[in-house]
């Protein structure tokens, strides 16, 4: 039950952070700059032509220019204003819609068997986002290079107004000790609990007493049932750590910086594990994959380790024996 003691931790964040600062009449420099040249050529125009165009006549000729500049001005779609949307679709139109992959960046021929077509399609290297990912676990970006963070949830609502405070507190310290921009992933995908339920079945011969037996088998009966009258979700959460520089260059500090933060959530309750070569490339593809693909995770998103292993190791031999 959440306690009545009220939080007081205040903070005013604006509706719009990304919104540039206004200068003049609540206008941003950038509408200014937009409005200002199509007003002061209208107000030449007309001081040009008053004498032999109507009034009338002038303004119906300006009413759709002036509608123009304020709607390119004043519009904008997800953050963006309408001038850079219309430029990403023409940069859209005009790039090439065939990708191939070629990891030297070169275009091989086609082969001479390939049919000829008299308009080709314009093709063009496959570029993903990640080009390689170290044993260590740094992915290489390009000029920049991340290190992934497999964190738990947190009862945040569930706490006492102090426990929000404290948690805010350290929350926040945790970001202040971060020099280059961080990236919090939160994926909730289909869980798929037959592995799990099936390798309980398959080890309840291992139980030294029937009751225990018996247990194992009603309850992987009852997560059967669940996942055929439920739609169960596993809800995973990555921070991305990012450095700016080659991976082969900053991936060590990068690494450092990556553990150093896994430490701080850890103090606020959080299971945090910095990921492996092996696994950050499983995240990396589920985070790619589409969001139907179900997964199963048997430790609530924290990935494996060495002593992980040896438990598993020393349960499975004192279960044979």
């Amino acid at each position: 039950m959440a306690s009545e003691e009220p939080s007081s931790w205040q903070g005013r964040i604006p509706a719009d952070i990304d919104r540039g600062e206004p200068v003049l009449f609540n206008l941003t420099a950038r509408q200014c700059l937009i409005i200002a040249p199509v007003l002061a050529g209208a107000w030449g125009a007309y001081l040009l032509l008053r004498e032999t165009v109507p009034l009338w006549a002038f303004a119906l000729a300006l009413a759709p220019v002036l509608g123009v500049a304020i709607a390119v001005a004043l519009g904008e779609r997800d953050g963006r204003g309408l001038e850079r949307l219309a430029a990403s679709a023409l940069a859209w139109a005009r790039a090439p819609k065939h990708l191939v992959g070629a990891p030297s960046g070169e275009i091989p021929d086609l082969a001479w068997w390939a049919p000829r077509r008299r308009r080709s399609p314009r093709v063009e290297p496959l570029r993903l986002p990640a080009s390689a990912i170290s044993p260590a676990g740094v992915v290489d970006l390009g000029g920049r290079c991340a290190v992934l963070i497999s964190c738990t949830t947190l009862p945040f609502q569930l706490a006492s107004g102090r426990e929000q405070d404290q948690t805010l507190a350290a929350f926040a310290g945790a970001l202040d000790a971060l020099s280059e921009p961080v990236q919090v992933l939160v994926q909730r995908r289909r869980a798929d609990l037959s592995g799990f339920t099936a390798m309980v079945r398959d080890n309840v011969r291992h139980l030294p007493h029937p009751a225990l037996v018996e247990a194992a088998v009603a309850h992987a009966d009852f997560l059967d049932h669940l996942a055929r009258t439920h739609e169960l979700s596993h809800q995973q959460v990555v921070v991305v750590v990012t450095a700016t520089g080659p991976a082969r260059r900053a991936g060590a500090a990068l690494r450092r910086t990556a553990q150093d933060t896994a430490d701080r959530l850890a103090t606020l309750g959080i299971r945090t594990h910095v990921l492996a070569g092996v696994e950050a490339e499983q995240v990396v593809r589920q985070a790619l994959a589409s969001p139907t693909t179900g997964f199963t995770d048997h430790d609530g998103g924290r990935g494996p380790d060495i002593d992980d292993h040896e438990e598993h190791a020393r349960t499975g031999e004192g279960g044979n024996r």
